[in-house]
């Protein structure tokens, strides 16, 4: 049976947990499946002094508790038990995830696909529970990724234009909608794992995600959500986050070491940042 970090064992025997597998660890946290009581149930555990994983992992157990509060209308693991500092026991949920790879290799099936737009396009359309906020800065990101030469001088400009037009985020978004934070259920449809960068958004970041790390091998999910977004009115929203998601992927694969996961996506993103740069530079282009 795999141990607990030491000063974390009193707790959880007080508290009647066992861990009984490790599921997945990093320096950051360790996630693991166990028993509270006789219950089945999955561990979040942080792991290290990392201040800004620190600020994550107490920013999931808020949104736990504001779901507890203010029951959400899809599945979502419930809270069971937390010492509110580094311990997070939770609903244990059955399902597969939807994928391993952050660019799944295969095509989602046409049910694959309507179960976890559906899943996401729920929970944007739920008012946000207190005291859930503001995530993501958009003028900040936009300044430091023009820094750090990932936007242009013209893809800047196009880009506080267009944040002059959508006015402020107030759309409830995951935040994080990973294939792998996406549990998949026959019988009960989709549910939403990992919640540290959950709050508000400009209209349309889950779906922007979606539509660049599923839309290369699922095109229909792509036409679906350029659908969703033209039937809702929310293009100029859904363009700035396409150039949130796109660039801060680019970022994260160049800082890769050389190699063949590198050399395999990058060709695929920088093909989207390009498509999506058109589609920012025409909608900017637009009279308000």
């Amino acid at each position: 049976m795999p141990a607990l970090p030491a000063d974390l064992a009193a707790t959880a025997s007080v508290a009647g947990l066992a861990v009984s597998e490790v599921l997945h660890r990093t320096s950051k946290t360790m996630l693991a499946a166990g028993t509270l009581g006789q219950r089945r149930v999955a561990v979040k555990i942080l792991l290290g002094h990392d201040p800004f994983w620190a600020a994550k992992w107490q920013h999931e157990l808020r949104v736990y508790q504001a779901f507890a509060a203010s029951p959400p209308p899809l599945r979502v693991p419930r809270l069971l038990y937390t010492d509110n500092a580094r311990l997070l026991v939770l609903e244990w949920l059955d399902g597969q995830r939807l994928d391993d790879d952050r660019y799944p290799q295969r095509a989602l099936t046409a049910a694959e696909t309507s179960t976890v737009l559906g899943c996401v396009r729920t929970l944007n359309r739920w008012p946000a529970p207190a005291p859930l906020g503001t995530v993501l800065d958009y003028p900040d990101r936009f300044r430091r990724y023009h820094d750090k030469g990932y936007l242009t001088s013209a893809d800047h400009d196009a880009l506080r234009r267009l944040l002059a037009r959508a006015g402020q985020p107030g759309q409830l978004n995951h935040g994080d909608p990973l294939p792998a934070n996406i549990l998949i259920d026959t019988t009960r449809g989709a549910a939403l794992l990992d919640w540290e960068f959950t709050g508000l958004f400009l209209p349309g970041f889950d779906l922007a995600m979606l539509h660049t790390l599923l839309g290369a091998r699922t095109p229909a999910i792509r036409e679906r959500i350029d659908d969703a977004v033209a039937a809702d009115g929310s293009e100029v929203p859904f363009t700035i986050n396409l150039a949130a998601v796109l660039t801060r992927e680019l970022r994260i694969h160049h800082e890769l070491p050389a190699g063949p996961l590198r050399d395999s996506r990058l060709p695929q993103i920088e093909a989207a940042w390009e498509q999506a740069r058109d589609r920012l530079h025409r909608q900017a282009a637009r009279q308000p």
